[in-house]
This record gives C-alpha cells, sequence and structure tokens, in this order.
C-alpha cells in the first residue's frame, strides 16, 4: 500500500515543497516537486498551501493531481512487478510536469517514429504522401500522449492503447472512424517495423483489428455517365477543360497527380508482328514510382484530337491548387450532365468542421480519384480483359486490393452472374 504527504523543509517566502511516497512500512522516498510556496502559506495539518490566495489554490490543485497521478502510476507498475526506487518517483514527478528529455532513447516510441521518418525520407523509400501520414500520426500521438500523461515505450503500446488512441483520433480529434483506422494501421507498422530491429513490442499487436480502413461508398461513373458528360457543352473555359480531363481520367485509370501532369511527349508507337501500330502512354506514378505503360483507348485519343495531339491545359501551375480547382470544376459538370442520383457519400461538414456519411446527389460526392476508380470497376468484369490486365495499368499490387478497391456491389456482381447463366442457357436452347 503507497500513500503520499507533501512537506516543506524552510521558513523561506519560496520554500521548495516536497512529495513524501510512502511503500509498507520499510520504503519511503522523498523528492522535490519543483513547486515553490510562502513558509506563511503553508498548512502543516493538511500538507498544502492555505487557500487564501489565487496562487495558493493553483499550487494546491497541480499537487493534488500529481498525488493522483503517482498513485495511479504505482497501481499499474506494481502491477507488472516494477521495482519502486527513488529514481522511478523522479521519473513520474518529471513525467507529470513534462520535464523529461527522451531525445536519444528510441526504446520510446514516438522517437523511435521520429527516427523511422527521418530514415524513410533520406533513402527514398517512401512517397512524400506517405511521409506526410506518418508525420501526422507523430501528430496526433503526441497530442494523445499528453492527454495521457504518459511517455510511451515501444511495448507499451498494447491492444488497450491502440483502442483509446483510435476513441481519440475520433472524439478528440473529431475525425471518421474509417480515418482513425488508417492512423492505427499505420502505428502498426511502425511497431513492427521496430520488433524486425530488435526491439520489444506487446504481444497484442500482432492480432489486432480495428475493422478495415475501406470505406463501402466507393464512388464511380458508369459508361453511360460519362457519355451523359461528354455531351456537356458550356460557355465557361475551365468547365469544358475540367470534362475533357475527366473523361481522359475515366479512361487512362490514373491518380490526378498523375493524371495532370500528362503530356503528348509520354505517348509512343509501337508496332506488332502484323504491322498495326497502336499508341502508348508511359508514365511513372509518383505515389508508388512504379512505371505504368496504358494503351490510349479511342475516346482518349478522340479528346487529344480536341487540343492538336495534346492534352488539355492545367488550372493551375501549384499541384496543390491544380488539383483543388479541378475537384471543383468536375462536380458543377456532373451537375450540369445531370448525375443527379443520390447515394451514400462522404461529404465535409462545414459547420460541424469534420467529414460526414449522408445522403446527396452524387454529382457532389465526384472528386478527382473517380477516374481511377471509374476505370478500375467499368472495365473489370468484361470477359475481354484479364485483372493482370487492368492492375498494369492501376498500379495495384494484388488481385485482393484490385478487388476491393473497385466500386461494384455485391448486387452488381449478382446481376452479372445471372446474365452469365442466361447466356449459358441461351446457348444450350439455340443448340437444342
Amino acid at each position: 500500500m503507497a500513500s503520499i504527504k507533501f512537506l516543506i523543509r524552510s521558513k523561506s517566502t519560496s520554500a521548495q515543497i516536497y512529495i513524501r511516497l510512502i511503500i509498507g512500512y520499510r520504503n519511503e522516498f522523498q523528492l522535490k516537486t519543483g513547486l515553490t510556496t510562502d513558509f506563511a502559506n503553508w498548512s502543516k495539518e493538511k500538507s498544502l498551501p492555505k487557500q487564501t490566495s489565487a496562487e495558493n489554490k493553483r499550487v494546491s490543485t497541480q499537487l493534488k493531481e500529481l498525488e493522483t497521478f503517482i498513485l495511479k502510476e504505482y497501481n499499474t507498475d506494481y502491477i507488472k512487478g516494477e521495482v519502486f526506487t527513488k529514481e522511478w518517483l523522479e521519473f513520474k514527478i518529471n513525467l507529470f510536469f513534462n520535464r523529461i528529455d527522451i531525445q536519444e532513447d528510441d526504446t520510446v516510441f514516438l522517437i523511435y517514429l521520429k527516427n523511422f521518418i527521418e530514415f524513410k525520407t533520406q533513402t527514398n523509400s517512401y512517397t512524400k504522401s506517405t511521409i506526410l501520414k506518418y508525420l501526422n500520426l507523430k501528430d496526433r500521438f503526441q497530442e494523445y500522449q499528453k492527454k495521457k500523461r504518459k511517455i510511451f515505450l515501444i511495448k507499451d503500446v498494447d491492444g488497450k492503447t491502440l483502442i483509446e488512441f483510435k476513441n481519440f483520433i475520433i472524439t478528440e480529434c473529431n475525425l471518421m472512424e474509417t480515418t482513425a483506422n488508417r492512423f492505427i494501421k499505420n502505428l502498426k507498422t511502425v511497431i513492427f517495423d521496430a520488433g524486425v530491429n530488435g526491439k520489444q513490442i506487446h504481444f497484442q499487436i500482432k492480432g489486432f483489428s480495428t475493422g478495415t480502413t475501406n470505406t463501402e461508398y466507393k464512388v464511380f461513373l458508369s459508361f453511360h455517365e460519362i457519355q451523359k458528360i461528354k455531351e456537356v457543352q458550356t460557355l465557361n473555359t475551365d468547365w469544358n477543360i475540367a470534362r475533357d480531363w475527366l473523361v481522359l481520367g475515366c479512361y487512362l485509370g490514373q491518380r490526378a497527380s498523375d493524371l495532370l501532369r500528362m503530356n503528348k511527349t509520354m505517348i509512343y508507337t509501337k508496332t506488332d508482328s502484323d504491322g498495326n501500330r497502336f499508341r502508348f502512354l508511359e508514365i511513372k506514378q509518383q505515389k508508388t514510382g512504379e512505371k505504368v505503360v496504358i494503351p490510349l483507348h479511342d475516346e482518349v485519343e478522340t479528346v487529344l484530337q480536341k487540343y492538336n495531339g495534346n492534352f488539355p491545359p492545367i488550372f493551375s501551375a501549384n499541384k496543390e491548387s491544380n488539383t483543388n480547382l479541378f475537384n471543383l470544376h468536375i462536380k458543377k459538370v456532373c451537375e450540369l450532365a445531370g448525375i443527379h442520383e443520390i447515394i451514400k457519400g462522404k461529404v465535409y461538414n462545414e459547420y460541424e468542421k469534420k467529414n460526414e456519411i449522408v445522403d446527396t446527389e452524387k454529382c457532389n460526392l465526384v472528386s478527382s480519384h473517380v477516374c481511377r476508380r471509374s476505370f478500375a470497376t467499368n472495365f473489370y468484369g468484361n470477359k475481354l480483359f484479364t485483372t493482370p490486365q487492368l492492375m498494369s495499368i492501376t498500379g495495384h499490387k494484388t488481385e485482393s486490393m484490385f478487388l476491393n478497391y473497385i466500386g461494384k456491389t455485391a448486387d452488381d456482381w449478382a446481376m452479372q452472374t445471372a446474365k452469365t447463366f442466361k447466356e449459358i442457357q441461351m446457348k444450350k436452347t439455340y443448340i437444342k
């Protein structure tokens, strides 16, 4: 059983306040808290400053919170079999007041994460967008750690920590569950990396899952909707350009970061053994660093002809602004094309300052990512194309990733299977 008492040793106007931790009958540790008070304001009976001023009340509150914190840490570490020493008490006091310098100790999770980010940045083994995800993880975990008043070692990150961190992301940071799940996924990646490098990790990490990070609300444009978009004619030049980029994107299957930097120098012609000439576009994907080669569809060639063999102009020289303007304009284009089907999707709530899942018109949910998903979804299931063919263009590494990515539902697959059954039956009837 542990108990705590506060005391002062001098009669000065800035007397140091000490904490005495008593464990059982024999163990007793006494250290400075770093707080001071006037001897005249100290209540020996209550072992706290007298409640005669706002400053005295503030110090009293800090001491009471420190007492609660130390006793809680004692109970937690007692269960773990920790050995209690003067150094243990000093560490906990400094932890409570955020006085710890742990910059060199890479058994601390945040220090390992910092080193992880620096290494990946220096070796160019990760893209900028991925590095940004880990930087965001560092910022969020720092906030969580501050709230918990605890410095997490790598071995301390267990299943309970992951659950609490996920709840912190949702409730305190006001983010969606799918976003919180991505934070957990990235956190586990760092923990596993630490394990590979000889650090002790908690056994619960390997089997821990908070659920899928892939939302069911996957927006794509059907061939029929793309045709309606092609027919949009406006007096607004930006909308017309956005329309053409959108059509190109749905037949080229790339992310906006790759789509909007395409130009005619990436196009080349190749002749097969029969003398047939085909046109291809070769590009190195920014996110993955992978080279992809894309055969040019007739719809792509039609758009290129409008610009004398080149791609449409961009909206801004700044990459981020260019993508943002593209996202803005294609929503209007889809509205003009009559893409008004009511579906569920993620919409940003300006009042709440967070994304929400709502029922809304499809045109409101269209963004640049609809290009790649529309390509993958529309061509998958077509008997003329194999899944590896499509994956070589979208850049997906595994078939399971590809299938999880596309926007077809179970009902869609059931209808397609029913139509195939009908085709088989019709052929049998014809043969008879």
